[in-house]
This record gives structure tokens, C-alpha cells and sequence, in this order.
């Protein structure tokens, strides 16, 4: 069965690729028994680095299930229940005399009562701060931090909002229950076990690939961001390596004893609570994963979608009742959509379509490449560049508040083009005078809504060009900086 899907998969990821601008895509895809890989395009444009399925890459929420995994493993152990209030496996007071009653499985479903859901980032020079004592200075400050803080940190625990924070805190709580720093412990427990080799998690670790902000088929660098929420979102992997972690999960469904047991990996994709449903299906969290409705049957999966910014998404799913799984990352942010859900991007296709022909067999006749690639996009010029420029800052230096300067001109020199663009018109000067228009005004949500406002039509048009679903100028001022509900 492998060898028909991933056949297939190698004849399409190219033109998968092309058509949605990302520069590489990498897949694994694993049974029980077997694991294989594809890979088509680059780890790096600028200097023609090939993406393979050993190419790390920072993966984002895909920590999570790693948070997940060793909770549950101190929860074997008897030291920590899945019903444990969380101020009883913390350091005293560590959240503030007057939090909300939260128990340490409502943190793992997103149930704690946390707004912010967004990579809490800092630039590389930055120092690196303890897990712990990140947890109780953000609790001290008691606002999310996008955009400095406009919207409270907490709200009523129990109804679901996705917080990489909240997972943060329970990865406080294995820290402090293990009685060692979590990413000594989940570097033991979880990826040595597993034989992940290529995979890390902390402050300040980056991997090898170059993450792109996507503009069209403009593609710049991504700005070198760093997390302190490591938990929830600071691992490094490649998707090879992570293929081996769900395929010992895999095993573990099954009836195999893995990183942990049946009982404690059926908790995990047990129903909690309902959340969005990006893919089309009825979807929901169990205790740091995705789950789809488990009224599909033979066809129910559960995983994690994941991305890093500004510049890589993954999808990884399992399908349990198919002895399948299958992961997959690229290294484009779409600059126009802001999110690229999984029906758009490549490896969001990829691995659906991974799982789709586990089962119908591959397409007799698939779309190969026929000549170079048809991605198309706006011409940069030096007003284009700018509004690039503007893009950057709006969303790192105010969404994320990265107070620190960003290293503009090496961002600039790694810019390149995937399909016709002229790259004449390319002005990093003009880049680098957007950025700091939006720096300038930044965290303010109101006064970078103004900047983009001012920006005009031609810009809107523009985003267009780019592919934005509306003439608008994509800032996710309104959802980030909203009112509390």
C-alpha cells in the first residue's frame, strides 16, 4: 500500500508545490511496520538547499502532543492525576493568589481559561527565560500579549480557546512535578526513545530550514523568532522524525506499550470538548490533540495542526483504524491570508490526500509537472516593497510586541522569486523603511490599524494580487485585539 501512495505522492508534491508557491514540502508517511518519505523543492531559495524529510524546521504545536506525552507519562507514574488542581503540582502561588480553579487536564483540552494562542516570541538576543518563571511573570502582568497586552490573559475557565500559553503551564507542571527542566526530560523520555535524532525543544534551538513570508510568489525570509511558551510551541523536528513518534503511537493503538500506554493514549484522543472545525468535519480536542468526529468511523483521525512564524505550517493525522499515519511541512506563511488551513496549504493536502489513498488506492492519471511551475504573482516594486515591509512589522512587532529590531538586511538578501517576478523592482531599502513605519507605532493596535488604512488602494489591490480573500490590507488587529468575550 505504501509504495502506491508514495508514488503518488512523489509524482504530485512538485506540482503541489507550484501551485501553492511553497518553496520545499517534505512528507513522511508510516504503518505500524514502515516508514517512507517524500520531498520536492527547497530547504533554503538563496542558497539552493534541497528540502528533505530529514530537514528540521520549527514545528510549532506540534510540541504540544510532546507536552501531552510526558504529562501523561508522570500521570502513569502516579506523581500527577488527570484531574489534579493545578496550583496543587506548581510552585506556590505561582499564578496569583486569586486564580480560577483549573484542573491539569483542562489545561491539556484548552479548557484552562487562556486567551493568548499566539507564539509568545522574542528575537534570538533576547535571554532565554525558564519555563517557570515565564508562567509566573505573565501571570504577574495578567494580559495576552498580543498586541501589548489589549485583552486579559485569563478568562472563565471550561468553555475551549486554544492557548499555546495554557500548555505552557502544564509543561510548567511537568517541570516542576519531574523535578528537572522539561526539555531534559522530554529529550530523554519522549525523542531518544523514539529514536527522533534530529529533534530538539527549548529556547534559542532554530532548525535547518529557511522559513518564507509569502507575498504572491515574493518570498522573503522569515524574521528569527524565538519562544519562551517552549512547551506549547518550541520544538524542532523534521517530518521523518516526527513520523516515528506517531508511528509508536501508532503501535500503542494497537495495544503495544509505547512512550505510554493504551489506556493513557486512548485518554488523549478521547472526546473533551468541541472546537473549530477547519477541515470540513465536526472536530474535537481531547488532551493536546485534534480530533475528528468520531462518527467517521473507519475514517476518524487525530493529530495536530501546526505552524511557526512567519514561515512554516504542518499537518500530521493518524488514522488508527487504517494503520496509517502521515506529517508534512512547507516553508510558506501566506502574508495575504494570514492562515493557511489545511485544504489550502501543501502539506495540509498532502497528508489528506496520504490518507485518502491508503484506502481508494492512487489516481490512475495525476498531475504531473508539464514545464515549469504556473504559481504567479505581482511584480515587486519599491511601493510594494514597503507594503511588505509594513506587513513584517505589523505582525511581529505588533502582534507578537517583539520589541527587538529585527535583522532587516539579512532578511532582504535571502528575498527570492518562484516564478516570474521580475526581481528588478525588489527595494530592500524601502523593506527595511516599512518595517520601521510599523515598529514606530507598534504594539498599538489602533495606530497600526491607521497605518494600514493609510496605505490606500493600491495596496488593497495588491493584497489581491497576492491572494487576500477581500481588499484589505490582511492585519489580524480585529481578532487579536478585539473585546474580551
Amino acid at each position: 500500500m505504501l509504495d502506491d501512495v508514495m508514488a503518488a505522492l512523489g509524482t504530485v508534491l512538485p506540482r503541489l508545490a507550484a501551485v501553492t508557491g511553497t518553496p520545499g514540502v517534505a512528507v513522511a508517511v508510516a504503518t505500524s511496520d514502515e516508514l517512507r518519505t517524500a520531498a520536492t523543492g527547497f530547504a533554503d531559495l538563496a542558497a539552493s538547499t534541497p528540502m528533505t524529510a530529514e530537514t528540521p524546521a520549527p514545528a510549532g504545536s506540534l510540541t504540544k502532543p510532546v507536552t501531552g506525552l510526558a504529562f501523561m507519562q508522570l500521570v502513569e507514574a502516579g506523581v500527577v492525576g488527570l484531574e489534579t488542581p493545578v496550583d496543587q503540582v506548581l510552585p506556590a502561588g505561582l499564578r496569583g493568589p486569586d486564580a480560577a480553579p483549573v484542573t491539569t487536564a483542562m489545561l491539556a483540552a484548552h479548557q484552562g481559561g487562556y486567551y493568548s494562542d499566539i507564539v509568545t516570541a522574542t528575537a534570538p538576543t533576547a535571554p532565554a527565560e525558564p519555563i517557570l518563571g515565564y508562567v509566573r511573570r505573565r501571570h504577574e502582568i495578567g494580559r495576552a500579549v498580543e498586541y501589548g497586552g489589549r485583552l486579559p490573559l485569563v478568562t472563565a475557565p471550561g468553555p475551549y480557546s486554544y492557548s499555546s500559553f495554557g500548555v505552557g503551564v502544564l509543561g510548567g507542571v511537568v517541570e516542576h512535578v519531574a523535578g528537572e527542566p522539561y526539555g531534559a526530560r522530554v529529550h530523554r523520555e519522549v525523542f531518544a526513545a523514539t529514536g527522533m535524532a534530529d529533534t530538539g525543544i527549548g529556547p534559542g534551538r532554530t532548525g535547518g530550514a529557511t522559513g518564507y513570508m509569502a507575498f504572491g510568489d515574493w518570498c522573503v525570509p522569515s524574521p528569527p523568532l524565538r519562544t519562551a511558551a517552549y512547551p506549547g510551541v518550541g520544538m524542532y523536528t523534521s517530518a521523518a522524525d516526527f513520523a516515528r513518534l506517531l508511528q509508536s503511537l501508532l503501535r500503542t493503538a494497537r495495544g503495544d506499550r509505547g512512550l505510554v500506554g493504551p489506556d493513557s493514549l486512548a485518554a488523549m484522543v478521547t472526546p473533551r470538548v468541541a472546537r473549530p472545525s477547519p477541515h470540513g468535519v465536526r472536530s474535537f480536542s481531547g488532551l493536546t490533540l485534534e480530533l475528528a468526529d468520531p462518527e467517521l468511523g473507519e475514517d476518524w483521525w487525530w493529530g495536530h495542526t501546526a505552524a511557526f512564524p512567519w514561515g512554516f505550517w504542518w499537518e500530521a493525522r493518524v488514522w488508527p483504524h487504517r494503520d496509517l499515519a502521515a506529517v508534512a511541512v512547507g516553508n510558506r506563511w501566506d502574508m495575504a491570508r494570514f492562515h493557511n488551513p489545511a485544504t489550502r496549504s501543501a502539506p495540509g493536502l498532502a497528508v489528506e490526500w496520504a490518507g485518502r489513498w491508503a484506502v481508494s488506492g492512487a489516481p490512475g492519471k495525476l498531475p504531473d509537472m508539464d514545464g515549469r511551475p504556473r504559481w504567479t504573482g505581482p511584480r515587486p516594486t519599491p511601493e510594494s516593497s514597503r507594503w511588505m515591509g509594513v506587513l513584517t512589522g505589523e505582525r511581529t512587532h505588533g502582534l507578537l510586541d517583539v520589541a527587538e529590531p529585527l535583522p532587516v538586511t539579512a532578511l532582504t538578501a535571502g528575498a527570492r522569486s518562484l516564478g516570474d517576478a521580475d526581481p528588478g523592482g525588489w527595494d530592500p531599502e524601502a523593506f527595511a523603511r516599512g518595517v520601521e513605519q510599523a515598529r514606530a507605532v507598534a504594539p498599538d493596535p489602533d495606530a497600526l490599524g491607521v497605518l494600514g488604512r493609510e496605505l490606500g488602494p493600491a495596496a488593497a489591490l495588491w493584497m489581491l494580487e497576492c491572494g487576500a480573500s477581500s481588499a484589505d490590507v490582511t492585519m489580524p488587529v480585529g481578532f487579536y485585539a478585539g473585546k474580551a468575550k
